[in-house]
């Protein structure tokens, strides 16, 4: 297995009802909630980046 990462923890407040999609989710996926939202947060910082180059790219025309 690989080494481990060094990763920062990042605590959150979520109602009940997304708390238990959260968990639906991760059940029918395999993984655990963390990944999840992991994932999720990762999807949508790609999704900032290329709205914020678009931006950049429009302002330079």
């Amino acid at each position: 297995m690989g080494g481990k990462r060094k990763l920062e923890l990042i605590a959150v407040y979520v109602t009940k009802e997304k708390k238990e999609a959260l968990e639906e989710w991760a059940t029918s996926e395999e993984r655990s909630v963390s990944w999840i939202v992991s994932k999720a947060i990762d999807k949508a910082l790609e999704n900032l980046q290329q709205q914020e180059t678009e931006a950049k790219q429009d302002t330079q025309q």
